[in-house]
């Protein structure tokens, strides 16, 4: 019965993240992605043109209507006249599920959930950062091996569920590297026959 119990758990788990997923992923790409791409856009290019000098004149963000709302999000930066457009959709997308996750695991109280909330999505978004950052630096490089950016996007993509682990279960974690309150000090090995008569 207990099995029973533990599976109708994980059960009611997976189907709140299906439905929560769903809702955000659907808002997201609605109303919030092209203005989260904009903020993002606005720091990366300040990060690029005041710390690496690099000279951007404007930044834009472009929706392309060939994608269902705006699943197709790309982030416009002009220097010298010139455009460069890098699509961010696949980048960004990994802040619903991390949502998604935090608020179909059971037992969290509203100040810990937002909590969690609020530091998973400051990593994620300096995670974002860092990589438009990274492309724009190393863009030659990238170029003669596009599979680093793919890499990295991937690893990206997963960074909602090491979180969600790490920020949602953190004392359960912590609570599997710690000894047990009232366990006996580990003995020293007793000395053998031998070594006791001093051979």
């Amino acid at each position: 019965m207990r099995g029973a119990g533990g599976l109708g758990r994980i059960a009611f788990f997976c189907l709140k993240f299906a439905v929560f997923s769903a809702v955000l992923l659907y808002l997201w790409w609605w109303k919030v992605q092209p203005q989260y791409v904009g903020l993002i856009g606005r720091i990366t290019g300040a990060i690029l043109r005041y710390i690496m000098s690099v000279p951007i004149e404007a930044m834009k963000v472009e929706v392309d209507p060939a994608g269902v709302l705006s699943t197709k999000t790309i982030l416009v930066w002009v220097v010298e006249g010139r455009n460069y457009p890098i699509d961010v959709s696949y980048l960004v997308a990994n802040i619903p599920p991390y949502f998604a996750l935090v608020l179909a695991t059971p037992g969290l109280a509203i100040k810990r959930l937002l909590k969690v909330l609020l530091i998973g999505l400051a990593i994620l978004a300096t995670g974002h950062i860092l990589f438009l950052v990274l492309v724009w630096v190393f863009s030659g490089q990238i170029q003669k091996s596009p599979e680093v950016p793919t890499a990295i996007g991937l690893f990206l993509m997963t960074m909602p569920f090491v979180l969600w682990i790490a920020l949602a279960y953190w004392d359960k974690v912590v609570l599997l590297f710690e000894e047990p309150e009232g366990s006996p000090p580990e003995q020293p090995d007793a000395p053998t026959p031998s070594n006791a008569n001093g051979d």
